[in-house]
């Protein structure tokens, strides 16, 4: 072989070797699992229990990592994927949210008024007036918060 054939070799396989080394770089995962951020949350109404739908989130992980889910949303959009559940008024509900976050429920009634919710101990009473009524959740924590959502129909 001759000077130049070898020369381009070493060039090509010292590329290679950079390309494949620059590509081992450690990535952060754009889609956070239950460990770095609490998305889910729960309701339970009568010993049964129903997952919430998460509407946003932001939160930033020991390891220096900032995961945010802050699109603008429609409560009421987000609520759809919640099964409305039908109940009695002033029946109580608990929430559950890992590590016991500071509580915020917010009650929005059909004309999108926003009003806040006494919560006593995770619990609140969903509505002494028949009606559709969305429940908005937030959940501060020291690494961040998020908002959950669900609905229901007092009768």
């Amino acid at each position: 072989m001759n000077k130049v054939a070898v020369t381009s070799l070493l060039l090509l396989l010292l590329l290679f070797f950079l390309l494949v080394s620059c590509n081992q770089e450690k990535v952060n995962v754009s889609t956070p699992n239950d460990e770095q951020v609490p998305v889910s949350g729960s309701i339970v109404v009568n010993d049964k229990e129903y997952e919430m739908r998460v509407g946003e989130y932001e939160w930033n992980g020991d390891d220096g990592a900032h995961i945010t889910k802050t699109d603008s949303y429609s409560p009421k959009e987000v609520a759809k994927e919640f099964d409305d559940l039908t109940l009695e008024k002033d029946t109580k509900v608990k929430i559950l949210l890992k590590n016991n976050p500071k509580l915020t429920v917010y009650q929005l009634n059909q004309n999108n008024q926003k009003e806040k919710i006494t919560i006593k101990n995770n619990y609140i009473e969903v509505s002494s007036k028949s009606g559709y009524y969305l429940y908005e959740v937030s959940g501060k924590w020291p690494h961040g918060k998020a908002t959950y959502l669900f609905d229901v129909n007092v009768k």
